[in-house]
């Protein structure tokens, strides 16, 4: 189980956070949810949290497995910590169907599950669309986001391409996803960020103005590491995004996704741009992002998707300063 050793009382945390039991138990319903995936957005939703609680009632629910870490980074008590434990396989159950809908659904079917996505926050998308400047998301791991990026470009950047940065394997359903999102006209893509020469492809295109999507919530291995604490814990965020908003003169807008049962809410954050270059810009853009961050988690803590890779962030240099 994860958190065998207490962090407070170690120089090195270790969380074995392989959740192989929990994955297992995940694919072997595969079929079920590729099934259910076919579904409106709101049928399938409510199908599998009945799904979900028919599962938790008789006890044949999976433990996701990173209580230990909940109750360490947000001070929680054991059953609230248990529960968002619980929770998070709903939403990674969501997550799931909502990737197999993209290649399940027809067009017309897409387009009606789209009416459930709310952007409270519409004005800053307008404006960043009329500036005609290039734009930057900066999402974190958090809810169903295909959908809402696949509105965000219908919407407001019909004419423009998007590229979601990433800088790891392709995942072959995600990919074909995204493949089918260009087939039914809306120009979204991965772009594989790994080597000096694709991130320059991506300065290249924002600044031809391709809408550009780097995720917030990524640690120091992604590289351009900076220091901050996230909940008073000491950590490292990758901020590659700092010189890419720099070189591309990019608006640099948060954002995340809050999926329910209903449909998504997507929280747009407060638009910055990065023109200087230096230690002080960097952690000026670092403290945003890690107010973004804790903001959203708080908000929705079982939505978050990088709860097993919280180790990963942890600044065990400080750590060790610090026992």
């Amino acid at each position: 189980m994860p958190g065998q050793n207490a962090p407070d009382d170690s120089r090195t945390v270790n969380w074995p956070l392989t959740c192989v039991a929990y994955r297992e138990v995940m694919m072997a319903g595969y079929e079920m949810l590729s099934d259910i995936s076919r579904l409106p957005l709101k049928v399938r939703r409510r199908a599998l949290r009945v799904l979900w609680r028919a599962s938790r009632f008789t006890g044949r629910l999976p433990v996701y497995g990173v209580e230990e870490i909940l109750r360490y980074v947000l001070h929680l008590s054991n059953s609230e910590a248990a529960r968002i434990d619980k929770e998070i396989i709903y939403q990674d159950m969501i997550a799931r169907a909502e990737w197999g809908a993209v290649l399940k659904r027809s067009w017309q079917g897409l387009e009606s599950d789209s009416a459930s996505i709310h952007f409270p926050e519409r004005d800053v998308l307008e404006q960043a669309s009329r500036s005609g400047k290039p734009v930057i998301f900066t999402p974190i791991h958090m809810g169903c986001y295909v959908l809402p990026f696949a509105r965000i470009m219908l919407d407001h950047f019909e004419s423009r391409r998007m590229l979601i940065l990433r800088a790891r394997e392709d995942r072959p359903d995600e990919t074909l996803a995204m493949q089918r999102i260009s087939e039914i006209g809306i120009d979204m893509h991965f772009l594989n960020v790994n080597e000096k020469q694709k991130y320059l492809e991506a300065v290249r295109f924002a600044k031809d103005g391709a809408v550009i999507v780097s995720f917030a919530d990524l640690p120091a291995s992604y590289g351009g590491p900076e220091r901050v604490t996230l909940f008073g814990k000491p950590i490292q965020l990758a901020m590659g995004v700092t010189s890419l908003a720099r070189l591309t003169g990019a608006t640099v807008i948060p954002m995340a996704v809050h999926s329910t049962v209903d449909g998504d809410v997507v929280d747009i954050g407060r638009p910055f741009e990065s023109y200087q270059k230096g230690p002080a810009e960097k952690a000026r853009i670092a403290s945003i992002m890690r107010r973004h961050i804790e903001d959203s988690v708080r908000e929705t803590p079982e939505q978050w998707h990088m709860w097993p890779r919280f180790n990963e962030f942890l600044d065990t240099e400080m750590l060790g300063e610090a026992v």
